[in-house]
């Protein structure tokens, strides 16, 4: 009886590069959404944290420590942070999960915020910053740099920087900008961070004015912290004056951009 002939054809090349090209599409997809979805899980867990972090700190106070090391201005992170773990509210000092951001405590609105970690930012200086003279002496005209994580100082050389000047950061490719606690800035004028790639913001508690259009095109800006008594002339944030309505109802806080509109957190 004759048997049956076997066909043991494997695969052709093409077939395989085929394969490759369909998988490599595949992971093209996919990979990207994976980090996008971490990056948001992290994000999430860093802001439960900030959460338990002032929700502690409001009970520390209330029990009215003398000295209170958060009213002394000499006092470091790290030395709040072991305060509120000797009494108890965390057993370790709470690391955020996201790179490059750090819970900060801010001495004049009292809370702790989540910012760019200073370690990793650039200090502005002379050289890469044009700044006003006579009656605009104050004045951060122009940010000549190219590093995209900065960090504004309370003074550049031996000014006192009160105002940003329009457009002064603009389009420069900025990542993150942050801001010290001891900041005098008072006013930031139209379009200072226009076509950036800026993702949140806190900006200072000595800030009084924000004009228009001064975070436009920050496509991805969706996370604002914000002091009380700023004046906001006009459209600000993402093209559109919903934040104005938002902040107006909601006062000093966070704010997150969701589902096209600004939520206080």
């Amino acid at each position: 009886m004759l048997g049956l002939k076997q066909n043991k054809k494997g695969f052709t090349l093409i077939e395989l590069i085929v394969v490759i090209a369909i998988v490599g599409v595949l992971a093209a997809v996919a990979v990207p959404s994976y980090i996008a979805y971490i990056d948001k899980s992290r994000a999430a867990a860093d802001s439960y944290t900030l959460g338990e972090l002032n929700e502690a700190t409001r009970v520390y106070y209330a029990e009215a420590p003398s000295p209170n090391p958060f009213e002394l201005s000499s006092s470091t992170n790290a030395t709040l942070m072991q305060a509120l773990v000797g009494k108890g509210f965390f057993t370790e000092a709470p690391v955020p999960k996201q790179a490059d951001v750090a819970f900060t405590w801010d001495f004049n609105s009292k809370v702790w915020l989540l910012s760019a970690d200073t370690a990793s930012a650039h200090v502005l200086t002379v050289p890469e910053t044009t700044l006003g003279s006579g009656g605009h002496a104050g004045y951060l005209l122009n940010y000549s740099g190219t590093d995209t994580q900065i960090l504004i100082p309370n003074k550049i050389g031996n000014v006192s920087v009160t105002t940003l000047y329009q457009n002064a950061f603009a389009n420069k490719g900025l990542t993150s900008v942050t801001f010290p606690a001891d900041s005098s800035i008072t006013h930031i004028h139209a379009r200072a961070f226009d076509k950036n790639n800026l993702t949140e913001i806190t900006l200072p508690s000595s800030l009084k004015y924000l004009d228009y259009g001064a975070f436009w095109n920050n496509n991805n800006l969706t996370k604002v912290t914000i002091g009380s008594g700023v004046t906001l002339q006009g459209q600000v944030f993402q093209n559109n004056d919903k934040f104005n309505a938002a902040y107006a109802a909601g006062g000093a806080g966070t704010y997150i951009y969701t589902s096209g509109q600004w939520v206080k957190q």
